[in-house]
């Protein structure tokens, strides 16, 4: 844990010397900053009513926590944690105790604290894990119309400072509710990396044709609502002393012994929850540095065009009135020549013939030069409002880059952060962009950080956590009686 606490703080360091202040300068939203980087490794549980998420989670701890049951039993987000001493907190609470690091959840708002809970529990299997349970999904997209907070920005809140999301079905409920189907397809997009799929209560089927035809199901709706070519893994679990229970007198309908296996994968990926929280420390401060380098980058592009159009609109107006003073120079005899007097008093206008043409020229010259910048620079602030302007300008800013070679990565990190852009393009405008030397050195800077120091953290990281072929295995967690796991070891 020594090791996680080092990478963190030298997380917060980058964050901090190469991301916080360019982002400022930018209106770049990040969705962590150095202030935010949570501490303990956090598995968040997510799923429909009754899918077996509250049961997990007293299963993973060894301890009844949670409240379970086939009937909803909870409305808000509950945090579990180990503790020394057996704790419970309020969400008001919690966002304002000093020494936990949940004041960023404040932002939700009094009515989300008013559902939220954090459990600590003196069990040794959660002395190095933080279980958030979510409640139950329902049949519903505009889920905002039936909660009194804003759900869907809570679970993307939790589901961004999360090392490992498991998503949770039921055979009463294989398929996607309305409100899952809104999760999938926005907050959960991207973070297809640390997402796992639960085909939860297998021991429920009465026979392998009614589990076929679940899972088959599950399969057809996630391949709607999750836009990848291929359908996700799906785990199939149950859990040991729960429903099986009331089937044992009868014999298992199913053999449930591939079942033990997969939940036994599940088991593991939580139990290795402070493992990807460095891999998702590392890999989450690289696609932010990359999403603010591509962001800076384009901002940077469209901003110099800008104030290029605006210099030289200003060099043209002045070049016109050097012009002008030069003509009038230049003329100086015409206009104290004592016979352009007489002839202004007989309204000779014949003998002004040459000063008139003179200035007429300028004064269209003037005119017309002044009419064709202001119309480029208005062209400009409506080409850079549009999707296709926008778009010119990140083809200029990686001209070198994308001329070498197809780059989808790029492509892809643009196409996430162009609608940001093109908020602040129209309610802030160019003008409070900047495009000083030392907002091009920050970047220089970052760019630095992407291409060495990050990467030489990530090889840090990863030969610190190289197994010793000497050591002894972990203990492994065994179900008790009652159905939960122990680190007990087992009599010899």
């Amino acid at each position: 844990m020594d090791d996680l606490l080092k990478l963190e703080r030298n997380v917060r360091s980058i964050y901090a010397r190469k991301l916080s202040l360019l982002a400022s300068r930018y209106r770049f939203n990040l969705p962590v900053s150095d202030n935010d980087v949570p501490g303990s490794p956090r598995v968040l549980f997510l799923g429909n009513h009754s899918s077996g998420k509250s049961s997990f989670i007293n299963y993973i701890a060894g301890v009844d926590i949670q409240e379970s049951g086939m009937a909803p039993t909870d409305d808000g987000f509950t945090l579990v944690t180990h503790g020394e001493t057996e704790e419970t907190l309020d969400g008001q609470t919690l966002v304002s105790h000093p020494e936990l690091d949940y004041q960023e959840l404040a932002s939700l708002g009094p009515e989300f604290l008013a559902k939220l809970r954090f459990k600590a529990r003196p069990s040794e299997n959660l002395r190095q894990l933080t279980l958030i349970d979510s409640p139950g999904m329902i049949d519903s997209a505009s889920s905002h119309q039936l909660r009194s907070y804003d759900f869907r920005e809570s679970i993307r809140r939790f589901a961004e400072s999360a090392d490992l999301i498991l998503f949770f079905f039921d055979p009463d409920k294989p398929g996607t509710t309305g409100e899952a189907i809104s999760i999938f397809t926005s907050e959960l997009v991207g973070l297809d990396h640390k997402l796992l799929i639960v085909l939860n209560k297998v021991d429920l089927f009465d026979n392998i044709r009614d589990f076929a035809r679940a899972y088959g199901t599950l399969c057809w709706n996630l391949s709607k609502t999750i836009p990848t070519k291929d359908t996700p893994r799906i785990y199939t679990t149950y859990l040991p002393g729960f429903a099986t229970r009331m089937v044992e007198e009868y014999a298992a309908p199913i053999p449930l012994g591939d079942f033990d296996i997969s939940r036994e994968e599940v088991v593991a990926e939580i139990m290795r929850a402070p493992a990807r929280r460095a891999d998702n420390l590392v890999s989450g401060l690289l696609s932010h540095a990359h999403r603010l380098s591509v962001h800076v980058k384009v901002c940077l592009e469209a901003v110099s065009a800008y104030r290029r159009l605006v210099n030289r609109l200003w060099l043209g107006f002045t070049g016109i009135l050097l012009l002008t003073a030069g003509t009038g120079w230049l003329t100086r005899n015409w206009w104290f020549d004592p016979e352009w007097k007489v002839a202004l008093g007989k309204r000779d206008w014949s003998a002004l013939t040459e000063p008139g043409i003179a200035l007429g020229i300028v004064i269209v010259l003037t005119a017309v030069f002044w009419w064709i910048l202001s119309l480029g620079l208005r062209n400009l602030r409506r080409s850079i409002e549009t999707e296709e302007g926008i778009d010119v300008f990140f083809k200029r800013a990686y001209r070198d880059e994308l001329s070498l070679k197809k780059r989808a990565d790029l492509y892809a990190t643009w196409e996430s952060i162009k609608p940001g852009i093109l908020e602040i393009m129209r309610v802030h405008g160019l003008r409070s962009l900047s495009a000083s030397a030392s907002s091009k050195k920050l970047l220089r800077k970052l760019e630095a950080a992407i291409d060495k120091e990050i990467p030489s953290l990530r090889r840090k990281n990863d030969s610190e956590h190289v197994p010793n072929p000497e050591s002894k295995p972990e203990e492994t967690l065994e179900p008790t009686d009652h159905g939960q796991l122990s680190t007990e070891e087992p009599d010899r």
